[in-house]
């Protein structure tokens, strides 16, 4: 009996065997599974990772994972990337503007100023908008240069996207995007800083921009002027759909992505839900092109327009219309230039002009205070730019303060000095002149040029009034061909004081801003755009301004705001300081 039991349970031993055998791959494991499975003792893994139970393996392989990657996990930088953040609201804000440039967004083909009023576009650094001091945007740091300052090396943001699925920006669309804006034939406003680039890839996030030689404003200069001068754009998608079309509808990594263009009208935008820097308050935001001010504000009254920037003549109509006026500090300075003030190897060079006097310089010196001393500032900025200004030493940029000397006062009005130096100049009954007048966009041109006139006539001088396009004005400035007359001049908002200087006070300027032609300024631009200790560069341009302000090389009437009229459903909103464009408008809050 025992034998039997024994052989019997032998028999289920090897039946059992063969069993385990035949659902097993790799044969019987060593030793025999428990008949109950343990209780977990630590926390799951994610199935990636997960290990196997003891049990055999099946004999039907798994389904084999997608051969396609997600994109690679963000990188904690400066700002996160994919923060949460509530849906935007679904409501709609409508911006009036007065133009969206050429209206083909893209680096080459269209200039700085159309891509001011597009939040579809980000840049490698951004700028604060209370101090304009360079920050990170799709770079993780501020510029880093190298020893001998002729090369920037740059680090992208990792993670983040362009719009529509078109992939994750890299360190080739940046390439892309900077050698696009300083191609042949670019229309760039910074094309000739761009073209001389050359750019190295590092890797997928890292480059280098290799520079001829050591240029520390390139960064600054070219990628963060006001809005941005390079919007970074998806290689791809230009390469797929071409010039033309990417540039109707563009492809950005902004807060907002553009749904709707039609040309000279209207750009309509849709936010981005959780958006790597900031995710719109709104769903919808509408730019519309309107060119009349009284029609601006009648949209605005009447809620069809909720934001727009107004000419300061129509400041008192929108306050009665019960619109809030908001103003877009110091985004110039504005004056009057006297034209002639050029080197005398010019053939357009006039020694007979009443503030040039070739033969007698110390009289022409007596002609420009006289010219300033005869102007009551302060009256202008009250009565005529309806109290929104402020008055400032010498017509240069408003940021200046690093550069200036504290001592330095505006100008005071005192016109019956005015008065006893024109006739010490050899003047004693005035003289004839001509006031070119023209309008200019965000600029009082006309009512300042008008106001300097009247003052003028009160000393003596005959004031010829000439209207002009600013086209025709700009060619006879660029032709040096003013001479005797004085026309509206303006310096706007630059983020560091050798900006600009050379499109102002060059010899070399080919710009419609150009005030005058100095030989020792002309020598103190070359030494300051040279230095890169920036105490030592804001030390040089404080003796360029003392030269100006000394020889009274040019009349400063005011600082420039920009009044902007909102309606009643918009809160707050961080505009930014210096910028003569409506921006930031995925900042915008509703009440």
């Amino acid at each position: 009996m025992t034998r039997k039991w024994i052989n019997g349970a032998i028999a289920l031993v090897l039946l059992l065997s063969l069993l385990v055998a035949a659902c097993s791959e790799t044969g019987p494991a060593p030793t025999p599974a428990p008949t109950v499975k343990p209780a977990q003792t630590q926390p799951p893994q994610p199935a990636s990772q997960a290990t196997s139970p003891p049990a055999a393996k099946p004999t039907t392989k798994p389904t084999p994972a997608p051969t396609s990657k997600p994109p690679p996990a963000a990188k904690p930088t400066t700002l996160p990337l994919s923060k949460a953040a509530p849906p935007p609201k679904p409501e709609r804000v409508t911006i009036l503007v007065a133009n969206f440039g050429q209206e083909g967004f893209l680096p080459h083909n269209d200039n700085m100023a159309a891509y001011k009023v597009l939040p579809i576009y980000e840049a490698l650094w951004d700028v604060d908008p209370d101090t304009r001091e360079l920050r990170p945007m799709l770079a993780e740091t501020l510029p880093q240069w190298s020893e001998d300052r002729k090369t920037l090396n740059v680090t992208l943001r990792q993670g983040v996207q362009f719009h529509d699925g078109w992939g994750e920006m890299t360190a080739e669309d940046v390439k892309f995007s900077l050698e696009m804006a300083g191609r042949k034939g670019s229309v760039n406003a910074s094309v000739s800083d761009f073209a001389k680039a050359n750019v190295e890839i590092l890797g997928p996030y890292k480059l280098a921009i290799h520079l001829p030689a050591p240029d520390w404003a390139w960064a600054t200069l070219n990628m963060s002027s006001g809005r941005f001068a390079l919007p970074i754009v998806s290689k791809k998608h230009v390469e797929k759909v071409g010039d033309k079309e990417a540039g109707n509808m563009p492809i950005g990594t902004g807060p907002f992505k553009l749904v709707r263009h039609e040309f000279s009208q209207t750009l309509e935008f849709e936010a981005v839900p959780n958006h790597w820097r900031v995710t719109p308050d709104y769903k919808s935001l509408v730019l519309k092109v309107i060119t009349e001010p009284g029609t601006t504000v009648s949209l605005l009254r009447t809620g069809e327009a909720d934001i727009a920037a107004i000419p300061l003549t129509f400041v008192p109509e929108a306050r009665a219309a019960g619109l809030e006026i908001r103003l877009q500090r110091n985004m110039g300075v504005i004056g009057i230039g006297l034209g002639g003030l050029y080197l005398p190897s010019r053939d357009t060079f006039n020694p007979d002009v009443p503030w040039v006097l070739g033969k007698d310089p110390e009289k022409a010196l007596k002609v420009r205070k006289a010219l300033n001393l005869a102007v009551n500032r302060q009256e202008i900025i009250d009565k005529v730019l309806n109290g929104i200004g402020g008055t400032w030493p010498i017509l240069t940029t408003p940021n200046a303060d690093a550069s200036m000397d504290p001592a330095w006062k505006p100008y005071p009005y005192d016109p019956e000095q005015a008065k006893r130096l024109l006739n010490e100049a050899g003047f004693p009954n005035g003289f004839e002149t001509t006031m070119i007048q023209f309008a200019s966009t965000g600029h009082a041109t006309r009512e300042v040029a008008e106001s300097v006139a009247i003052y003028w006539e009160k000393i003596g001088v005959k004031v010829k009034r000439l209207p002009m396009d600013q086209g025709a004005h700009r060619d006879r400035q660029t032709g040096r061909k003013n001479a005797g007359f004085a026309y509206p001049a303006w310096r706007t908002y630059a983020d560091e004081g050798t900006l600009g200087i050379d499109s102002y006070w060059s010899t070399k300027s080919t710009g419609l801003g150009l005030q005058f032609e100095h030989p020792q300024v002309q020598e103190l631009i070359a030494k300051a755009q040279a230095e890169s200790d920036k105490d030592k560069r804001m030390a040089v341009i404080r003796e360029i301004h003392k030269i100006i302000y000394d020889n009274y090389l040019a009349v400063p009437v005011s600082l420039e705001h920009m009044p902007i009229a909102v309606g009643k459903r918009i809160g707050d909103w961080q505009t930014l300081t210096g910028d003569a464009w409506l921006s930031r408008f995925e900042y915008i809050k509703l009440r």
